[in-house]
């Protein structure tokens, strides 16, 4: 009998560290390694690195570790599970689940293997297929995180998130944080496709960051053009589940990319922004009160001069931009309604620059549209208050 700090199986020899120091014998001698703890696996020291790297959101060196610890040893199943894992994170769906099948060719009923084909189904948008390993891993196991992760799914097979939206993170995977927030896209989803009448054609990439603190990042100005690049980014690291807050911004984003996907860069960003705002939910009138006094005062800016994107404001300035904006949509929809919101966002769409949608689709032109929207606060506003 050998005690020893640390044991690890290389190829034909077992090595272990005693005292600080490295020794190895040839495996065909050894008869059993017991642990202190009692559990019963060895780890490798690259599937150790692997599962601290994946921890630490880098998949990337996740993945090298653990094919350096299968290159040693390839039906090692804690090294088999490793791969897999830095697959799922790197969106690697196909190779994921090849990976896992042999891991469980090997160990059949592993519940951390039937956990991640469930994972690596998710991911691949199978949200039907993913329940039935997520149970068969909770009948080997009772582990509360994969509890949350079936429950996540629901009671509906949510197929249309498959279709709809990619999930992604940018830190250590929140596998049930994640399915919760498809719940909530792809309530918002529906919303505004008969809202809007349109929908993307093309699935949305959503990344949860799990490694920066959440924060409101809707009236951001650094954060005012995350959405042209057609990706919706949200920062929910201290977040555990959909929080009013989180839906918000949510929802905030989502309107951004259906917005985009049928007008593009051709979106004036004061209309971009407050679409953005109204779809969020709430009242859409509700900034007119604070605006009443700039009406009043004449110190409203030209809509037609806040068509560029609102980075580089000062948070000041971009609080007031924003305010602007949702309180201009909300003269659009006292005008024309949501038709008349469609109508517009439809003739972006077909390449007419502001100044041209707006009288085709709600009979205004811009001078009109701010005329209206000014003398509209000024009268909400009531009259101003005595000089002192």
């Amino acid at each position: 009998m050998i005690e020893a700090d640390q044991a690890w199986f290389e190829g034909s020899e077992l090595h272990y560290r005693r005292n600080g120091v490295v020794y190895a014998v040839p495996r065909s001698l050894v008869q059993r390694v017991d642990t202190a703890d009692g559990s019963a696996a060895l780890e490798d020291p690259d599937t150790r690195k692997s599962c601290e790297r994946l921890a630490a959101g880098d998949p990337a060196e996740a993945l090298r570790f653990a094919r350096l610890a299968l290159f040693r040893e390839p039906a090692s199943v804690p090294a088999l599970q490793a791969l897999a894992a830095a697959q799922i994170a790197l969106g690697q769906v196909a190779r994921a689940r090849e990976v896992v099948r042999t891991a469980l060719g090997i160990e059949p009923g592993n519940a951390r293997s039937l956990e991640l084909l469930g994972d690596a189904l998710v991911e691949g948008g199978d949200f039907a297929s993913a329940r039935e390993p997520y149970r068969l891993s909770l009948d080997v196991a009772e582990q509360p995180h994969v509890r949350r992760k079936l429950e996540a799914l629901g009671t509906s097979p949510a197929a249309a998130s498959s279709a709809r939206f990619r999930i992604r993170y940018d830190g250590a995977a929140d596998k049930p944080l994640g399915l919760a927030v498809l719940g909530v896209l792809d309530s918002a989803w529906e919303e505004y496709e008969r809202r809007l009448g349109f929908a993307p054609s093309l699935p949305v990439t959503v990344v949860l960051q799990t490694a920066t603190t959440f924060r409101d990042t809707t009236r951001a100005p650094d954060w005012a053009a995350a959405w042209n690049d057609g990706t919706i980014r949200v920062p929910v690291m201290g977040v555990d589940r959909p929080t009013p807050g989180l839906v918000r911004v949510l929802r905030h984003e989502l309107a951004h990319s259906f917005v985009a996907a049928r007008a593009g860069a051709r979106c004036p960003t004061w209309l971009h922004e407050g679409l953005a705002q109204w779809l969020e939910g709430g009242d859409p009138e509700r900034e007119d009160p604070g605006l009443a006094r700039l009406a009043r005062e004449s110190r409203l800016p030209r809509l037609d001069l806040l068509e560029r994107p609102f980075v580089g404001l000062s948070e000041a300035a971009a609080t007031v931009a924003y305010a602007q904006s949702l309180s201009a949509v909300a003269q659009l929809l006292r005008s024309g309604g949501e038709a008349g919101v469609r109508r517009l966002v439809e003739a972006l769409g077909r390449g007419l620059p502001a100044k041209e949608a707006l009288p085709e689709a709600l009979g205004l032109s811009y001078g009109e549209l701010q005329r209206a929207w000014e003398a509209h606060l000024r009268a909400a506003g009531g009259k101003p208050s005595p000089a002192s």
